[in-house]
């Protein structure tokens, strides 16, 4: 499965780096309020991912804690 997920993470990235140079073809974010936007977009992403990066969505949370054996 990790195999299948590297494939499908560098597809996502491919992919969004080719709609990037697709969408700055526009006259519209070539402009000051498109660069805004852009900017906003790439922001609102990147805090997503940072914030909300380590939940995994296919494992259902686990209601008790794991005791480490290691601590006491």
């Amino acid at each position: 499965m990790n195999t299948l997920y590297s494939i499908l993470y560098m597809l996502a990235v491919i992919s969004l780096l080719l709609a990037s140079v697709v969408l700055s073809e526009s006259l519209y974010l070539r402009s000051p309020s498109g660069v805004l936007l852009l900017f906003g977009v790439g922001l609102f992403m990147s805090l997503g991912f940072l914030l909300f990066g380590h939940i995994r969505f296919d494992e259902p949370p686990s209601d008790e804690r794991d005791e480490n054996p290691l601590r006491s």
